[in-house]
């Protein structure tokens, strides 16, 4: 008996995804799944391309170096040192490996991790390999523990600057603006909420995916971009879930799974703990989607072949999230839980709306462990909630509810804020899809009848919004940064979030709003 189209893609995430957990230098793993591809002219070989930087699970001592070139190439390595001591440490690269399916491209990407990093230190480094002139970064690793503050930014929903094949994905010059904006304050890291370049609704999904980190490579080459998996990262027959493009190109710390590595994970920068995760495994809106009918996509005219995937990982997903929210809450050394994450579990905007496959499946853990904030994406606006925390009293919504009304000085204690961070440059902004009355919002409470052909459509109703503390409805671009300050011991520690907001075609990023997130520090 042959084996399933679903099979054969498993197999080839599991091949093209083995050195994703390692803890040190890479040597082959996935490069060896691909014997057929001819070796280059050493004399001719590619400039390597789309650089960029991702933390491993600690922050301050493991960085992953990560970047392409258009074919495969010979030795790839990242050289490593600290300023005005030369770059006397050489790592080499694993090779990993995908066929887009859309247009048969096959795609070269490269990854070493860098370990036993000294924390809080400076780094020069530059990727090379055999016949091209290398390509040089720099980045610093973060502080351990409470010894110092830092800076961090988010945003999600970027797309690219400039349209790319017949122009069918979105584009607009914030994409490139926004970059420049982020980089001018200098974050240690950044967090990228899903939707990073909507390949899959381009006819040209590797080249989106090449303008997208061409256009990062200024900041992403110095400092981490952190991303999770969006609805716009679900490629249709790129693997069984259609991650397998977003997987290839990043090398994030292990959640313990090869098949769903990077898909969500975790790491920890001082006494904050990162968790990233993937809402399309529980969300009910079916967000996966091509630029053309499904059946024109190699793979969907497989019996059988839907890209609807919730409920994709069998529950393993929620069992990683509540055993990692669970060993945060108890660490002693975690003063703040911060999830990243795409779609949104409140909305005062009917472009998409929160999705109660979220509020069934994630708010009660994060009720129970006390997260402190969610940055997510999906709605191209910015809004931010009271702290939310439990449902209001006979809601069959799971409406949260708000647990203080201060929208200034937030002790998150109480509960929960969430922040929709969406305007990273998508074109189509969400600020006139918002509801007039700010307390009115709306839920996707069901999906109609699909098939391979078609996106199931939701089925949403309105609910009140007593949780929106604020919105912005004048400027659809923008991100937010986040300053920690550890403070003294015996007192609170402070995260002071500051709102950056443009205009479609301006280059000028202002601040629009600002806020305090306090709590004890442990």
């Amino acid at each position: 008996m042959g084996e399933s189209r679903s099979e054969v893609a498993r197999r080839q995430v599991l091949r093209g995804l083995g050195g994703l957990a390692v803890a040190g230098p890479v040597l082959g793993g996935a490069g060896r799944a691909t014997a057929l591809v001819t070796t280059p002219d050493e004399a001719g070989a590619p400039a390597p391309e789309q650089l960029h930087l991702q933390f491993g699970a600690d922050a301050g001592h493991e960085m992953a170096v990560s970047w392409a070139a258009p074919q495969r190439v010979n030795r790839p390595v990242v050289r490593l040192g600290k300023p005005g001591h030369g770059l006397g440490t050489r790592v080499p690269a694993e090779e990993r490996v995908y066929t887009e399916a859309l247009t048969g491209q096959t795609v070269y990407t490269y990854h070493a991790v860098l370990p036993r990093l000294n924390a809080d230190s400076r780094y020069d480094y530059q990727v090379e390999h055999r016949g091209a002139a290398p390509l040089a970064g720099s980045f610093r690793t973060a502080p351990t523990g409470r010894s110092k503050g830092f800076r961090f930014t988010s945003f999600g929903d970027q797309a690219i600057p400039a349209k790319v094949g017949k122009g069918l994905g979105p584009a607009t010059p914030n994409a490139g603006y926004i970059v420049d904006a982020v980089d001018r304050l200098d974050p240690l890291f950044h967090l990228l909420n899903g939707d990073l370049c909507y390949a899959n609704v381009s006819d040209a999904p590797v080249e989106t995916w090449r303008s997208f980190f061409a256009n990062n490579q200024r900041s992403a080459s110095r400092r981490p971009w952190m991303p999770c998996a969006g609805n716009h990262e679900n490629e249709v027959g790129n693997g069984p879930e259609g991650y397998l493009s977003y997987q290839t190109r990043f090398t994030l710390p292990s959640n313990g799974s090869r098949e769903f590595a990077g898909n969500w994970y975790a790491f920890t920068v001082g006494p904050i703990r990162v968790i990233s995760i993937n809402n399309d495994d529980v969300c009910l809106q079916d967000g996966a989607f091509s630029a053309y009918r499904r059946d024109n996509v190699p793979g969907y005219k497989a019996k059988g072949y839907d890209p609807y995937i919730r409920g994709y990982s069998h529950g393993a997903q929620k069992a990683w999230l509540e055993r990692e929210l669970r060993a945060a809450s108890r660490d002693h050394g975690i003063d703040w839980i911060i999830v990243c994450m795409h779609q949104v579990a409140m909305s005062s905007a009917h472009f998409n709306g929160a999705d109660l496959g979220i509020r069934q499946e994630f708010l009660p853990l994060f009720d129970k462990y006390g997260v402190d904030l969610v940055v997510a994406g999906h709605e191209h606006h910015f809004e931010r909630t009271f702290p939310v925390r439990g449902v209001l009293p006979g809601s069959s919504l799971l409406t949260p509810a708000p647990q203080a009304t201060d929208a200034k000085v937030i002790d998150t204690t109480r509960g929960t804020v969430h922040m929709i961070i969406g305007g990273g440059g998508h074109s189509s902004a969400t600020p006139s899809s918002a509801f007039d009355n700010p307390h009115d919002g709306v839920l996707i409470y069901d999906v109609g009848p699909g098939d391979p052909q078609n996106q199931r459509a939701s089925l949403t109703t309105t609910e009140p919004a007593p949780w929106s503390a604020y919105r912005d409805l004048q400027r659809p671009y923008g991100f937010a940064s986040f300053d920690f300050e550890p403070h003294a011991p015996g007192g609170h520690t402070e995260i002071t979030v500051t709102h950056y907001g443009a205009d479609l075609g301006s280059a000028d990023y202002q601040e629009l709003d600002r806020f305090v997130l306090r709590k004890p520090r442990g």
